[in-house]
């Protein structure tokens, strides 16, 4: 967890509100408690990323523009924190289009590592799904970890794991299962944020 200098997100449910297929700028809300440790994590030198399926795009029902109009949103937001993302990338094709990029395979990962240069041993993955947790752990992410929001509690269940009331778990291994399970993104932040303190105090 040290190692960590990259924070690789998923979108919906996990950073902003799980909104069904998210077209409208004006609906964009930031996870409550997310952007306080987000903006700590940059100053140590930590970047953020997103990976996001949008398979309502290759439904029909939203456009590339929609989503670029929804992403100018979020970028809005994070910026009156005091917080800017590295980079994004999106997969819009539907479940039933043989592509490379929708998670869990690793396409959005491989565009992201070659054109921000990122390393998996130094990244982890939160999401809110089973597909973001087996997306990371193809990709080599160093940590995976999965929140309570979103479609968390439903794919937690899916999974075997029990809720966690606050903060952050280890989880027992099992096929699928993420490193951690987070009441939600700000909670493991926090966790990220000591840790590195601790760390960053040792050197001084």
């Amino acid at each position: 967890m040290t190692r960590i200098e990259t924070i690789l997100l998923d979108r919906d449910g996990t950073l902003i509100e799980e909104r069904h297929y998210l077209r409208d700028p004006e609906l964009v809300a930031l996870i409550p408690g997310a952007a306080a440790p987000m903006r700590r994590l940059a100053d140590l030198g930590c970047r953020f990323f997103l990976a996001s399926n949008q398979s309502g795009i290759g439904r029909g029902l939203l456009t590339p523009d929609d989503y670029f109009a929804v992403h100018a949103r979020l970028e809005e937001l994070l910026r009156a924190e005091g917080i800017n993302l590295g980079g994004a990338a999106f997969c819009p094709h539907g479940p039933g289009e043989d592509c490379a990029c929708r998670k869990p395979r690793t396409g959005m990962w491989d565009d992201l590592a070659a054109r921000f240069g990122l390393r998996p041993e130094t990244t982890v993955m939160v999401g809110d799904k089973a597909a973001d947790i087996a997306f990371g752990q193809a990709a080599g992410c160093a940590e995976t970890v999965l929140v309570l929001t979103g479609h968390g509690p439903s794919e937690a269940a899916g999974l075997g794991l029990e809720p966690v009331p606050s903060g952050v778990r280890a989880c027992p291994p099992g096929p699928g299962r993420p490193d951690r399970i987070a009441r939600d993104l700000g909670s493991y932040l926090e966790l990220l944020v000591q840790n590195k303190g601790r760390v960053h105090a040792h050197r001084l």
